[in-house]
């Protein structure tokens, strides 16, 4: 047991040795659950800043409650205005909020129209306009949005039901019935009656018959949310189409710090050498393998989308050229950030832990898993400094919204001048003779 004791010794004093492999172990599962805890804590806790564009075109109290309540709200940024081309400022109407989405400027507007709340009223009317290029942020952003307008405006609920009550009963015998059961309510309970005056929702069942549809009908006037899809309506696979960008970025960032890092396989094996005694510069390695893997890239991304299409039927093929000038940039950005791996490690683990890190790390905060929306805002402003990010959000203006070259535009500047940026700084790396 002795000798075995040892041996257990011996294997963590070469752990504890090796950087690469306590880094493998240790640091970079922290790192990844410490992001992933700031994301999913915050869906757990309420406090997301969902940006929101905001129209009130109502006079009723209830609707500046509804406006009070959101400003408030820890979980909503009300956007009620917008900044044109020339610098100013232009306060949103029913129809430039709905520009405002389709733009891909904000994902969703709420719009409280001029009779949204009336004297004959029996519930509150609501147009909530969405792009739903994100499902579970919207999907999120809808059920926040109802949670915190019923649960600051409680008593549109006790004043909805009592106009439906009336409506279906008649105005002598729903309020007897208010009356009745708010009477009985508070005797037992000891609360004040005059606050529940509401009729009973077991007696729903005969107001209009027993028909499901008109007992559900009775709840949702209420709160009568008109959900208007303006964006992705005509996608045939809305989740392959929002998903594939993501996924294909991360395999390709994958692919090409693998083949970047293969310098180091040919060094150790003597390949370096034989091509340098041949009349071949250094130079004209790297921009072999800089080109290669440009065109590894290309065809990657390519074949991805490709079969995208076959299985999925994503739509590639109606915005075919500008989907290409992206993936061309996405490529040469990351054939860039393979290279720079390859120039600041000294050995091929090296590279592939650290490109390993660095690239769950891109997926994550740069929405190749999750939108950006519910992340803190200082990982949000980080996220922005990805390849993976810029890469996205251009694929998704391609597919989702079929924009054109100009729309695309700040996207491949930024792609290629990140790849300009890292291709330097590799080029600089390289000559100190690290790799060969």
């Amino acid at each position: 047991m002795k000798t075995v004791y040892k041996l257990i010794v011996k294997e963590y004093k070469l752990l504890l040795s090796d950087r690469l492999g306590m880094m493998l172990t240790f640091i970079i599962p922290l790192a990844l659950i410490f992001i992933w805890g700031l994301v999913f804590g915050k869906i757990g806790s309420g406090s997301q800043k969902l940006r929101m564009a905001f129209v009130n075109s109502s006079d009723a109290p209830i609707s500046r409650k509804i406006e009070r309540a959101l400003d408030s709200s820890k979980t909503f940024v009300l956007l009620k205005s917008y900044e044109d081309e020339k610098g100013k400022r232009i306060k949103f109407d029913t129809s430039n909020v709905q520009d405002y989405v389709k733009r891909g400027r904000v994902s969703a507007a709420l719009v409280i129209p001029v009779d949204a709340y009336t004297d004959t009223s029996s519930g509150l009317k609501l147009k909530f306009y969405y792009d739903p290029k994100n499902e579970i942020e919207m999907q999120l952003m809808q059920g926040l949005l109802q949670q915190t307008i019923l649960s600051e405006i409680p008593d549109l609920f006790l004043q909805g039901m009592q106009r439906q009550a009336i409506k279906y009963l008649g105005a002598d015998s729903g309020k007897a019935l208010n009356e009745a059961i708010a009477g009985t309510v508070g005797k037992y309970f000891k609360i004040d009656p005059k606050w529940i005056k509401i009729p009973s929702l077991s007696d729903t069942n005969n107001l209009g018959g027993s028909d499901e549809k008109e007992r559900n009908k009775f709840f949702q006037n209420i709160l009568q949310l008109e959900q208007i899809q303006l964006v992705g309506r005509d996608i045939a696979n809305p989740w392959a189409t929002r998903s594939v960008g993501g996924w294909a970025m991360m395999f390709l960032l994958f692919t090409l710090t693998a083949t970047s890092s293969s310098l180091f396989d040919e060094k150790k094996s003597g390949v370096i050498l034989r091509i340098l005694a041949s009349p071949i510069s250094r130079v004209q390695i790297l921009w072999s393998k800089y080109l290669f893997n440009m065109s590894l890239g290309f065809i990657q991304l390519s074949v991805l989308f490709l079969g995208g299409s076959l299985l999925y039927q994503i739509n590639i093929f109606s915005n075919i050229f500008n989907l290409a000038l992206i993936i061309v940039a996405a490529a040469t950005a990351c054939t860039a950030f393979g290279m720079l791996l390859a120039a600041v490690s000294r050995t091929a683990a090296q590279a592939n832990g650290l490109g390993m890190f660095l690239i769950l790390s891109m997926s994550s905060i740069g929405g190749a898993w999750f939108p950006t929306a519910f992340m803190p805002d200082f990982i949000q402003t980080i996220s922005k400094g990805t390849i993976v990010y810029w890469a996205m959000d251009g694929i998704q203006q391609v597919l989702w919204r079929g924009v054109g070259t100009v729309e695309i535009i700040p996207n491949l500047a930024i792609l290629l001048g990140m790849a300009m940026l890292i291709t330097s700084v590799s080029v600089w790396q390289f000559k100190k003779g690290h790799v060969f």
